[in-house]
């Protein structure tokens, strides 16, 4: 039987994906901050329909309001992702198989957008410095393992450079940067035909 907190998150990140403008504000709110008013025009959805869903995302602990702004009378809220929304992030594990499936296949066919993107723009490269890799292996179960717990102490150490550079940042210029983990079984390629 799973553990009643398992069951709560998983409930809760399957609430958070239950409408696709929901990940769409996710993903725009990834690394940056924004209100619905903002997020509204960008997305060309009503503020009242971008709002209620920024809302049901940060009842979901997917959000976190970062600041408020007096403006006409009321208040603008500015929200930006936590790391626990990230898609991909471990507790998305939590939630049932069919529905990450369907957050997994438009989590990568975003990554592919942005390095489509960077491509475009001589962006990928401009850098020297700039890290892409990938390497398929071999392991065992052991190994498997291992690799996890290097992908989840890499993300908190990411997270923690993002948190800590947010600090720093005044009126300095950003370094927009896209950073893809992925550790995933490789579908088995079929023998060369003799």
């Amino acid at each position: 039987m799973p553990e009643k907190n398992a069951v709560r998150i998983d409930q809760e990140l399957v609430r958070a994906l239950a409408h696709p403008l929901r990940v769409r504000i996710l993903e725009a709110l990834q690394g940056r901050v924004a209100s619905p008013t903002e997020l509204s025009k960008e997305m060309g959805a009503s503020l009242g329909v971008v709002a209620y869903h920024a809302n049901t995302l940060e009842e979901c602990g997917c959000l976190q309001l970062v600041k408020t702004r007096p403006r006409r009378g009321a208040l603008e809220h500015f929200f930006t992702a936590t790391p626990r929304s990230f898609i991909g992030h471990q507790d998305w594990r939590l939630a049932p198989q069919s529905v990450r499936g369907e957050v997994t296949a438009a989590a990568v066919q975003t990554f592919i957008d942005k390095v489509s993107k960077a491509t475009e723009a001589g962006t990928i490269d401009g850098r020297d410095d700039t890290t892409l890799s990938w390497m398929p292996m071999n392991v065992d179960q052991a190994g498997w393992t291992e690799i996890r717990a290097i992908m989840e102490a890499t993300l908190a150490q990411l997270t923690a450079v993002h948190a800590r550079s947010n600090e720093r940042l005044g009126d300095e210029s950003t370094i927009p940067v896209i950073v893809g983990l992925a550790g995933f079984e490789s579908a088995r390629e079929e023998p060369p035909c003799e």
